[in-house]
This record gives C-alpha cells, structure tokens and sequence, in this order.
C-alpha cells in the first residue's frame, strides 16, 4: 500500500492565518446552538490523528467552512436574479454550477471494501477497526452475513440503519426461481440434499413460509402468510443510544440462521449502518463488507458487483487455516483484479485473519517435516514466524498475478506491502501478540494516509470552486473592460475550435489501440470455446444432484452465485479470453494515476493545457497582467469542466468494461432460457446438450465478433459525448468570461465583500 507521507506536504501558513481569525466567528455562531454532547463529538473529530495530522486537518477544515459560508450567504440574492426559466445557456451553467456547489461535499466517500467467504474474519476485522469489539455481530458456526453491509461513521449521536429490503416483484422473481430449483424433476436418484443450491432455497423458505415450505409449488407459497411482517415501503430504521442495544437490534436482519422462522434476512437487499465518529478513524471513509462471491437473487448480485466496482481499496479476506489453496480467496483475487480496468480500485491487498491460531507442537513437527532448523521456544515466536511465512508465499503470487493483468507500472505494484496478517482476538485479548503485532493499528494508519491525501485535494479543489463560481457571477453582466474587448477580437475561439478538431483524431487513436486487442481476443476466444464449455460443465467432485445447480444457472441466465463455492459465471468464461487480451490496454486508456501520454486522460489534459495556453498567450501578446482575474477564472473553469468529464468517463467505463460480459450473456439468453425448462427423468443430460448446441451457434453466428462491436461502439459513443460536451461548455465559458455582459440584462446582486473573502481561502490553498 502507498506509504508517501502527506503530513509534510503543507508549506507553512501561519502568516496568512492571521487574516483568517477575522472570519471565524460567523462558524463559531453557528455551532453555539449545539447540545454539549455534540459540541464534544465536533470537536474531537479529529482524534484519530497525531498532532501534526490536526493541524493540517484543521487547516482544511477552516477553509472548506468558510468557503461554503460565503457560498451560502450569497447564494440566495444571486438566485434572486438569475431568472430560473431563462434558457440562455450562460444563465443555465450559472445556477447549475451554484447549485452543485451548494449540495456536494467536499470530500467523496472513500470505499474500503471487504471480501471474503463466509466465516472468513470480516466483521471481527471491522470492529476491531472500527475500535468496537462485538458491535457487528460476528459470524458463528450456523450464521454469517447475509448481504452487503455498509458502514459509515459520522457526527451523529447515535447508532443508526436502515435495511432496505426487495421489491414484492424482485423476491416473485427469486421465489419462482427458487422453486424451480427445488423442483422434483425425474433426475432425483441423482439429487444430493446437501448440494448448495439446495439448502440456500430451503433456508430462504423456511425463514420466510415455515417448516414444509419447500414442498410447495410457487402458486402455493404466493397464498401463503408470511412468518415476517413487511413495511409497505420497503425500508426498516433502527436506532438505539448504545452499541449493544443497536447490535441486538440490528442482528436479525443481516445474519442467516439454519433453524427457525421469522427472519427477514431473505428478503434483505442491503443494509446501510451509521455509527458516531470512531477515535481511531476519520469521517468519510465507507466500509462495504462484502459476503461471498456474490448472491442468487439478481438484486442483490448487482449490488455485490457494483460494490467491489465503487471500491477505491479492496482486501480480501482470508482465515489463516484456509489462505493456502483456497478457490474462493483465488476467485475473489481475480475480481478485485477486474476491479482495476473495470472499477475505481487503486490499491489492494489479502487481509489474513485470526492469525493467532496457533498449536505449538504441530508447529514444530511442520518445521521438522520442512527440515528447517530453528529453535521455536513459544507461541509467540511461532505465530511471527508463521506469519511472516505465509506473507512471503501469498506477496509473491498476489504480486506475479497483478503483473499478469496491470500495466507495469500500475501504483499498486510498487506497494511494500499486499499482505498483512492480523487478529482481532488478539487485538483485544493481547494474550500472545501485543497490539501493534496484530497489524490492526497498520490498517488504521494506512487508511487514515489515504484520507489526509484525499482531503487535502479535495479541499483544495473545493475552494478553487466556490472561488470560481463566484467570481464569475460578479463578472455576469459588469461593465466592459479593457480585456474583453482583446478577447472578442483575438480570434482566440476559433483556435479553440480547431483544438477541439485534434482532440477528435487523439481521441480516436486513443481508442483505436484496443482495436487489436480485441481482435486477437476474439480468436483466442474462438479457439478456447470448446475447452471452456467442457470445463463448465464437468464437475471434479460427481454429479450427484448437479442438475439442480445446472439449473440454477440458467434459471439466472448463466450466473450462480453461493456463500460456499467459488461463483459460477458462463458468460464471463467465455468472455474471458477478450478480458485476457484488452485488459492491459483498457487499464492504460483509463489511466489516471501516473497516466501515460497515450492515455485518454493525458490527451485531455493536453487540450486543456493548449486552450489556457492560448489564453495566457493572447493576454501577454496585449499586454494584460499576468494574473488578470478574468484569464484566471477561465482557466479555473475549464479545469472544473475536465474534472467532471473524468467523473462522468468512470462512469462510462465501467459500462464499456462489461459491455462484453453483457453481449455474450445477451446472445445465449435464449438457450439458457429453454435449458431452464427441461424436466423429467435424464434433465441434466439434456440441458447439456441444448447449452453445447446454443453455444456453438451462436459462436457460428458471431457472438464473439458482436461482442468485440459492442465495445467498440460504447467507445465511439464516449469520443463523441466527450467532444459535444467540450465544445458546448467551454464555449459558455468563454462567453461567460469574455463576452456574456454585451448581450445579457441580467445585472446580479452586490457580492463584492464574498468574493474578497473567498480570495483570501483561494490565495491560501495556492500557496500551500
């Protein structure tokens, strides 16, 4: 993980402080009205950090107040005089950027996810985190979360969740698929009713319907009662004062029990879970924990996907006992790695969990067996040593396998560590290993790194903003000057015209280089079809009630997702090969850190930088300052519209990543649809042969080479949205800049004095 130290990033501004204390005591006025638990929960946010880190967090926090209680008290009169049905582009851009500015945090939430297996240690590992012991309710040897949990500490006084529970039409859906499953089909001689399948549709009838449930037909179960009552809205709130009061509460709503009726768990989509800030760690980091390799239920599968896609961290999570050969650890490894290309993570790492486990003698025997000769004298020299054996093993292949999918010099490989081996029984026992032994502290600092780096530059931008926004709305409809007379007869728009030409053929050598790729993709998918559709559909363990997960799968048209055993997908195995090929290239093109030149990012980058280099140049060719405001407030803006467009191009990525995925589920749809329906005696068989005969015609009918078009069809229609949307707002910009007080009436409210305080913030970010 990145261990750059931001703490020394931040020249010394003790001078220019000065200035700021005359503004402070509007916030202080603003906080008086606080309950004294409040004003104490206020002003120790900040625990987590060392002193140096306050002071830089207090820094940034005074700005970002300020700014926005200049934004806030001059918004009102500017939204007085911007006509709200005026469609006037100018006008429009204006109380949208006010607007935006307004309602948007400073600081984007930073995703930490958690995945693992069932039992694997994740929510032990949160609360020892989250410096909580037991709050989550963990884990035992009949329960286990059973849906996406996400946790969030705030300033709030309490402990609070809201469930979000299924649709009646999304759990239709699931229970007629569940039935299905169950059915009794004339392959039974052949049925195992401990197959996995098997018992999660069981279980999920019989928290919901009752002992016998799963003797029904679908029809049956739709006129019987539920166990549970449903709110109408679909949502359940719980809040409680204390940790264990909220834990109780919270229990039955994301933990799958064996035995018993009337438990929601089944119809849970996912849980949103808030707690008052933690002294160990800062406000706005989001944890996800994450349960196994995603769910049968097409919802909450979406969502376990989506999660790992927001994630800027991913650990996975792994038991010391299972981290040696486990397929779901390898399976879940392979989806965070897609996660770089396909998502936003920036960092990961294999979490190994209750390292402390420990028998001594065998220890030795192993070490013995291994012909290793050291002296092993207690179980705590045992524990270190085997630790430190096991990061040793798990660094090198986590490490050849990210080589394998990342460019070369992707960021995380450069990380020291990918491996860390932590207790959280020992983290509160200390019995064997103190507590900086366990490695919990290392997760918190580390988190607490990537949060000042994050808040310092979004902070920053932030007062860039309002500094901005302001500025222009002073401008809007002012008196001609001097410089917007140079501007309107500089010809300077037309160059920018022709920029935005060259930008257009960059753009298209951008995306042309995953032409090949895909190219060679699509034969190498071509030539492996048939070894994958034999891989698919032979099962190492036998056969013994295989025809109920078989159709499972298809009953969720080529997808089955259990806590047990690794994620079947049949449409990502056969896209694989594609994904193997372009997934190098498609990481650079979407590049942000440490972008190479040919990245889609860098050449938007140039743009910008050619665009305010024509800008400065027409300044200094007519001798204007070289820190004209108005030359500053174009520049500022056009930075703010780059900036959105790399938001809205993640987005968009992650569409085009699975557009393959998506293509060649799309084209098989039809056969797992009919395979769905096989019944009676030698089913399994037959939905065999009706997936081999589907897949091999519509590998026949091109599915491979409709994928490949797919791709590059999203690709085209992001080159084009990205030049529609440059040529169209800096344009405004421009106009709103150089040109828009000739033509516009609109004269807006005095804002002089906020707009010299928020040069004060915007003079002290610069020169940080």
């Amino acid at each position: 993980m990145a261990s750059a130290n931001p703490t020394a990033s931040i020249a010394d501004t003790n001078n220019k402080e000065d200035e700021v204390q005359a503004h402070r005591r509007g916030a202080e006025e603003e906080n008086s009205s606080d309950t004294p638990r409040k004003r104490a929960k206020k002003g120790n946010k900040n625990e987590a950090f060392d002193p140096v880190e306050k002071k830089q967090l207090k820094k940034y926090d005074t700005w970002e107040s300020h700014a926005r209680k200049i934004l806030r008290s001059t918004n009102g009169k500017l939204f007085e005089d911007l006509p709200p049905d005026d469609m006037q582009k100018e006008i429009k851009y204006l109380r949208r950027r006010l607007t935006t500015l307004k309602e948007n945090t400073s600081l984007d939430p930073i995703r930490i996810g958690l995945l693992g297996r069932t039992g694997a240690g994740k929510t032990s590992l949160l609360n020892a985190i989250l410096g909580k012991n037991l709050f989550l309710p963990v884990s035992g040897s009949s329960v286990c979360t059973s849906c996406v949990v996400q946790v969030i500490t705030s300033r709030a006084d309490q402990y609070e969740a809201t469930i979000h529970l299924l649709t009646d039409d999304d759990w239709k859906e699931e229970l007629k698929n569940l039935v299905e499953v169950l059915s009794q089909n004339g392959d039974d001689e052949d049925d195992d009713d401990d197959d996995e399948c098997v018992k999660d549709a069981t279980e999920k009838l019989h928290a919901l319907y009752g002992k016998g449930a799963e003797q029904k037909d679908y029809e049956a179960l739709l006129k019987t009662k539920l166990q549970v009552s449903v709110p109408s809205r679909r949502i359940i709130p719980i809040k409680a004062q204390e940790a264990e009061e909220f834990s109780i509460k919270l229990n039955p709503y994301i933990r799958v029990r064996d035995e018993g009726a009337g438990r929601l768990w089944p119809l849970i989509k996912y849980v949103e879970v808030t707690i008052p800030g933690s002294d160990f760690l800062p406000e706005g980091i989001i944890f996800l924990n994450i349960p196994g390799t995603g769910d049968f239920n097409s919802k909450r599968d979406k969502m376990w996907k989506q999660s790992i896609n927001k994630c800027s961290v991913i650990w996975i999570v792994s038991d010391i006992e299972r981290v040696e050969g486990e397929k779901i650890q390898a399976k879940l490894l392979e989806e965070s790695i897609k996660a770089f290309p396909g998502g936003i993570c920036t960092d990961i790492a294999l979490v190994v969990t209750k390292s402390d486990k420990m028998n001594l003698e065998e220890y030795r025997r192993y070490l013995q067996r291994s012909l290793m000769q050291k002296q092993i004298n207690n179980e705590h020299d045992a524990i270190l040593e085997r630790n430190q054996d096991v990061k040793n093993k798990k660094e090198k292949i986590i490490k050849d396998k990210l080589k394998r999918k990342l460019p070369p010099d992707a960021e995380v490989l450069q990380n020291p560590k990918l491996v860390y081996t932590v207790s959280a029984q020992e983290f509160w026992a200390s019995r064997h290993l103190s507590q900086d032994e366990t490695e919990i502290p290392e997760l918190r600092k580390y988190l607490r790194m990537i949060y000042l780096k994050k808040k310092q530059k979004l902070v920053a931008n932030y007062v860039t903003e309002v500094w901005s926004v302001l500025m222009l709305a002073k401008n809007f409809g002012s008196t001609p000057q001097h410089e917007d007379r140079v501007f309107q007869n500089s010809g300077v728009q037309e160059l920018i015209k022709k920029d935005v030409d060259y930008l257009e053929r960059q753009l298209q050598r951008c995306f042309d280089e995953i032409k090949q790729p895909l190219c060679d993709g699509v034969k190498e998918a071509r030539k492996s079809y048939k070894n994958t559709i034999t891989k698919l559909l032979t099962r190492d363990e036998g056969y013994r009630g295989y025809h109920r997960t078989l159709k499972a799968v298809c009953l969720k048209e080529g997808v089955y997702a259990s806590k047990s055993f690794p994620r079947i997908d049949f449409n990502e195995s056969f896209a694989m090969p594609i994904y193997d090929k372009v997934n190098g290239i498609f990481g650079s093109i979407f590049r942000i850190q440490k972008a190479t030149r040919s990245s889609l990012w860098s050449r938007l980058e140039m743009f910008k930088n050619e665009v305010q280099s024509k800008i400065r140049q027409t300044g200094e060719d007519n001798h204007l300052p070289n820190n004209n405001r108005k030359i500053e407030m174009f520049i500022q803006e056009a930075n703010v519209i780059l900036k959105k467009l790399e938001n809205n191009t993640v987005q968009a990525k992650f569409n085009i990543y699975q557009s393959i995925r998506e293509s060649i589920q799309h084209d098989l749809k039809p056969h797992y649809k009919e395979a769905s329906r096989v019944k009676g005696h030698g089913s399994c068989e037959q939905m065999k042969r009706i997936l081999r005969a589907g897949i091999e015609n519509e590998v026949n009918n091109q599915m491979f080479e409709k994928a490949k078009s797919q791709m590059e069809s999203r690709f085209h229609k992001l080159k084009e949205e990205i030049l529609l949307n440059l040529k169209e707002q800096i344009s405004i910009v421009f106009n709103l800049v150089f040109l828009q007080q000739d033509r516009v009436p609109v004269h807006l409210a005095d804002i002089d004095n906020a707009c010299s305080e928020i040069d004060i913030y915007y003079q002290l970010q610069k020169d940080q």
